[in-house]
């Protein structure tokens, strides 16, 4: 690990700070059984800001299962047939919430919406924080 912390998983570090573990898995947990957005598009989502980072870490966990295909093809998802338009949709707003959340603009939010609705838009962007802000821990700690 590093100077700060033998942690060497991303629940050992959670469990570091126990007054906030219970709640922060409860929030986590509750991305994965929304009914506004599939959880295999918030996975391919997960696993894109995991590779626009380099983060093995977070690359190789699994969250929820998705094809084989669709992770060797996730940086290319734009051009591959195997993905849905919703997928699309949502992976290029997520490449553009990793770039800088400010940037994205109406349009890009009204095409999540038309797949998910306003509900869907909003889950998205708080599960994006929650990957972004994982992913960054994961490489400051060095996991």
């Amino acid at each position: 690990m590093t100077w700060f912390t033998e942690a060497r998983t991303q629940q050992h570090i959670i469990e570091m700070a126990p007054t906030l573990a219970s709640a922060y898995q409860a929030f986590y947990d509750s991305f994965w059984q929304l009914t506004s957005v599939p959880a295999s598009v918030l996975e391919l989502c997960r696993l894109r800001v995991a590779q626009l980072h380099h983060s093995d870490y977070q690359w190789q966990y699994q969250q929820v299962d998705v094809t084989i295909e669709q992770r060797e093809s996730l940086s290319q998802w734009n051009k591959s047939p195997i993905f849905s338009a919703t997928d699309k949709v949502c992976l290029a707003f997520t490449e553009v919430y990793c770039m800088d959340p400010q940037s994205i603009t109406d349009g890009q939010a009204d095409a999540v919406k038309s797949k998910l609705g306003d509900a869907g838009l909003v889950a998205l962007i708080e599960a994006l924080g929650m990957f972004y802000g994982m992913t960054r821990v994961s490489q400051l700690w060095e996991l």
